[in-house]
């Protein structure tokens, strides 16, 4: 059995890698081989064949699978942090990210359902990384 996040990743590898668009269907076999995959230490140095077939992704769904192959390999990532709400508080939190080489893709603050302090409010953030190391980095 193929996990959705394990198709996301195999078609966007196959996009960052090969250049080559193909749907969910015809890269589900392509999954369980790759890194991290059920049989990727079965076909170490090996030769294998793997058909890839189908085209037929529109943009849209296709820029979904490509957010959830990210967030899949660790290179899109979600966090919340609690900040002053005072004039640079939310500064001094994406200049730590910046510092860290995070590329912010999506900020929300929020101050009404909190409870905590009032002069807190609640970011929440969407980061793009390099991967796993480069998210442990940052969040250190």
């Amino acid at each position: 059995v193929v996990q959705e996040r394990e198709v996301a990743l195999s078609i966007l590898r196959l996009l960052e890698h090969e250049k080559v668009v193909v749907e969910g269907g015809g890269a589900t076999g392509l999954a369980p081989i790759l890194p991290g995959g059920q049989y990727h230490n079965q076909v170490q140095g090996k030769k294998v064949v793997v058909p890839l077939c189908g085209g037929n992704i529109d943009t849209t769904t296709l820029g979904r699978v490509m957010d959830r192959g990210l967030a899949a390999d660790e290179r899109l990532v979600r966090f919340v942090a609690e900040v002053s709400d005072r004039s640079g508080g939310i500064h001094d939190l994406t200049t730590v990210l910046k510092e860290a080489g995070a590329s912010v893709k999506d900020v929300f603050h929020e101050r009404a359902w909190l409870q905590s302090s009032v002069d807190r409010v609640q970011i929440k953030f969407i980061i793009e990384t390099t991967g796993h190391n480069h998210t442990l980095e940052v969040k250190q």
